[in-house]
């Protein structure tokens, strides 16, 4: 009887192994579906998906070629398997320095995520929604970016440096069309405003609307960059957008410009997107 409860006991635990390597199985099909998901999500209307793709389809042209011959021809290719295991370290810092805008967004969304700073929200939400309306109102064009956390002092230096107390009227007086200062951006950092007629980056979404201009594609852009809130009025239209996290919300009601923004600057983005 000894003998053959010995004999068993190997095999009696065999079922909890079997199910420790199914629930392990099963972990690592979700981590990686839930990687690629993420990636392809991150990667959408992106500029660089289009490099990306060529670059998949080109290996794996190579890939497919190379098993082809190897099972037709019954030879194999051992330099060429070496080659591309020495290469792949090369290849990865490749498609991070192809990617690193995309890289640097998507570490920024990580750290933003874990921060618990304070937001800096202006105190003059409702002076600065009727200068919006009156803007929109004339059809002004305007564009105001609002720093949060990430500093955008690179960005500042590209326009005319300012320094002053963030006001309504002085965002009417910045944008009056005849003004040297109403191209480009103004830069709002807490109850300042600290430079306007600044250069902003363009978004490189590929998704985005043709009949939006390069305010709104400004306004998208520098919110991909960093985590500023910015707000345009469109020449063409006399419509309010708010852009923030490379997403775009028109105002449908200015009514709410007040709470829309005082939401904005909480990190909030209304529910509507353009």
């Amino acid at each position: 009887m000894v003998a053959l409860a010995q004999a068993a006991l190997p095999f009696a635990g065999e079922e909890p192994e079997r199910a420790k390597d199914l629930i392990a199985g099963l972990i690592e099909v979700g981590l990686l579906t839930w990687f690629f998901y993420l990636l392809l999500k991150f990667l959408h209307a992106k500029a660089g998906l289009a490099v990306f793709k060529g670059i998949l389809i080109t290996l794996a042209g190579i890939f497919t070629g190379l098993v082809a011959l190897t099972w037709v021809l019954d030879i194999s290719f051992p330099r060429l398997w070496v080659a591309a295991r020495y290469l792949a370290p090369f290849l990865i810092v490749v498609l991070v320095v192809l990617f690193q805008p995309e890289l640097r967004r998507g570490f920024l969304r990580v750290s933003e995520a874990g921060s618990l700073g304070a937001r800096g929200m202006p105190g003059q939400i409702s002076d600065l929604s009727t200068a919006f309306r009156a803007l929109a109102r004339r059809q002004t064009g305007a564009l105001v970016v609002f720093e949060r956390q990430t500093g955008i002092k690179g960005l500042q230096d590209t326009g005319v440096p300012l320094d002053a107390a963030l006001s309504g009227a002085l965002l009417e007086s910045i944008f009056y069309p005849k003004s040297p200062l109403h191209d480009g951006a103004v830069i709002v950092r807490g109850n300042r405003i600290v430079a306007a007629c600044c250069m902003l980056p363009l978004t490189e979404s590929t998704s985005l609307a043709r009949e939006l201009g390069t305010r709104h594609r400004a306004a998208l852009g520098v919110t991909e960059e960093c985590d500023a809130v910015a707000v345009v009025v469109s020449e063409e239209t006399g419509r309010v957008a708010v852009a923030h996290r490379g997403r775009l919300a028109n105002i449908e009601d200015l009514g709410t410009l007040d709470e829309a923004l005082a939401d904005l600057l909480e990190g909030t983005l209304p529910e509507e997107e353009a």
